[in-house]
């Protein structure tokens, strides 16, 4: 951990909480908590110590150690700073093994991205739907394992889906759902347009990922396949959807491979590291 994390949960009182109150909200971590374990064994420290932490979802800072016991740390905050901002990047993932969605979990939040939208395949084994890594708790810790690691604490929305019909679908339905709300506000029908689609996948005739940029303001959706890739209905599904197919060389990559190589590809060339 390079952060220490909370969130409203581990105040003493979540019914008044608010960083705006003159009296500041405590928080503490029990015993059986493994960031009171941190915090004990492997930062070694005590009452009136302080560590860097972060509310999820919220600003980063300062805590303070009021008390430390056998049994509990309570601490004070101090917001200092605001956190980095997701990279505007989405992906869309085939349902790996669950081994290694741990893994893509992890390395793909402290690399950076904004959402993940989880899906069945064609190809895919059905049984890693209904395995205890599609419980959002899971996944949320797992997600909070990575921006800990990278020091942040803004956690990136996730999503399952059955099938990539149904994740394309919903898709399209956020989309058309933000362009009227962009239509209410008075902005521009540009916004909604600033959009790009790849789909990574072995293809001689593709571009490779390495000469894909962003422009400023927009954003992009990767669609990333499990182990065993996309069907060729997959791939026209996609490409109906105006998914462009990039490649990332001719090597077979494992999943959690291909998506940090991706996000590190998109992150280095269009200016979030």
């Amino acid at each position: 951990m390079n952060i220490i994390l909370f969130s409203e949960k581990d105040c003493f009182n979540s019914e008044d909480f608010s960083f705006k109150n003159s009296v500041k909200p405590e928080f503490v971590f029990f015993k059986n908590d493994e960031r009171f374990l941190h915090i004990k064994k492997i930062l070694k420290l005590s009452s009136g110590c302080n560590f860097k932490a972060g509310f999820i979802n919220g600003k980063i800072g300062t805590a303070v150690i009021n008390e430390f016991s056998n049994e509990k740390i309570t601490f004070s905050f101090t917001e200092t700073a605001s956190p980095l901002p997701l990279p505007p990047v989405k992906l869309i993932l085939g349902f790996p093994r669950p081994i290694q969605l741990k893994r893509i979990l992890r390395d793909a939040a402290s690399l950076g991205f904004s959402e993940l939208f989880l899906t069945g395949t064609e190809l895919g084994e059905k049984s890693y739907l209904k395995s205890n890594l599609s419980d959002k708790e899971k996944i949320t810790e797992y997600l909070l394992d990575g921006i800990s690691q990278a020091g942040q604490n803004l956690l990136p929305q996730f999503s399952f889906y059955n099938s990539v019909q149904e994740v394309l679908q919903k898709i399209n339905e956020k989309q058309n759902a933000s362009f009227l709300q962009n239509v209410q506000n008075g902005f521009s029908q540009a916004l909604f347009l600033k959009e790009k689609k790849i789909l990574l996948d072995i293809s001689e005739n593709a571009e490779t990922l390495g000469s894909f940029k962003l422009k400023r303001g927009e954003h992009v959706i990767a669609a990333i396949g499990n182990e065993r890739g996309w069907t060729e209905r997959e791939r026209e599904l996609f490409r109906n959807e105006d998914f462009k197919t990039y490649s990332m060389g001719k090597r077979i990559l494992r999943t959690e491979t291909a998506v940090c190589a991706a996000l590190s590809v998109i992150g280095s060339n269009c200016g979030f590291w």
